[in-house]
């Protein structure tokens, strides 16, 4: 969550945040008001929710954010919970999880360890998401994406409120934050739009479209892949695996493997 005096942007990890984060500085002339990186709205500021202002996110395929967070974490060892899987599972079973020189069979076993109660249960001891009784229905993806764009998830996001799939999409349909949602598949056109439309109303530089033109033509924390196309990764059994426990994303926003 990234709050300015005007606008909040709501910081899905590995949806191109890192782009637009970096372009905010340079757009805004202020500081933000609040900012705690990927973080729900309501943990930097509990009790007052958007008072009026409007709030884009950013969102990304499902099947190609799998793909991307794995390949990011090959590179970045110490990326959040992929550091604790290393430590959990030692040095010899991680390396069969991050084995970029094998990356279907290494992908496939991530994504099915990810995917097992047991095994999250084992690595995420410090994690809300294994404890909260959503994960033996509700992919990692479609969990930190709720997370940061409804409110409370601490208190809200459990299987109490949350029993399945459909009760997930339910429940997002009707307390997501956001106004605007961009995806990241052409993340550069889509928010360059957004600034200049909404550029008296967030204040946003009146020099805005020259920054876009000059800074914004280039990804940011990208990931190194193997293969061509995320498709390449999935076989028919993790491509329905994903359709199935992340079908929010495929509900809301249209995504199509």
């Amino acid at each position: 969550m990234i709050e300015y005096e005007k606008f909040i942007y709501l910081d899905v990890y590995k949806t191109g945040s890192t782009y637009v984060a970096d372009l905010l500085k340079r757009l805004v002339k202020e500081e933000p008001v609040r900012s705690v990186r990927h973080a729900p709205l309501t943990r930097g500021r509990p009790f007052f929710w958007k008072q009026g202002k409007p709030a884009f996110a950013t969102v990304r395929n499902p099947w190609d954010w799998y793909v991307s967070m794995w390949s990011y974490s090959i590179v970045q060892k110490n990326v959040l919970f992929f550091r604790d899987v290393r430590k959990a599972v030692g040095p010899e079973n991680a390396s069969l999880l991050f084995d970029s020189s094998r990356p279907r069979e290494s992908f496939s076993l991530w994504m099915k360890s990810i995917n097992d109660v047991d095994f999250l249960q084992q690595v995420m001891t410090g994690h809300p998401y294994p404890r909260s009784g959503l994960s033996g229905f509700l992919g990692f993806y479609s969990y930190r994406f709720m997370r940061v764009t409804t409110p409370h998830p601490s208190i809200f996001l459990r299987q109490w409120n949350i029993s399945s799939v459909d009760r997930a999409i339910a429940h997002q349909k009707r307390w997501a934050i956001y106004d605007t949602v961009l995806k990241s598949e052409g993340l550069k056109d889509s928010f360059a739009k957004y600034v200049l439309d909404h550029r008296k109303q967030c204040n946003f530089v009146s020099n805005a479209e020259t920054i876009l033109e000059n800074r914004g033509a280039k990804a940011k924390n990208t990931s190194e892949r193997t293969l061509p196309s995320y498709r390449d990764y999935y076989t028919d059994e993790l491509r329905d695996m994903v359709a199935n426990r992340d079908r929010l994303f495929i509900d809301l926003f249209g995504y199509e493997f």
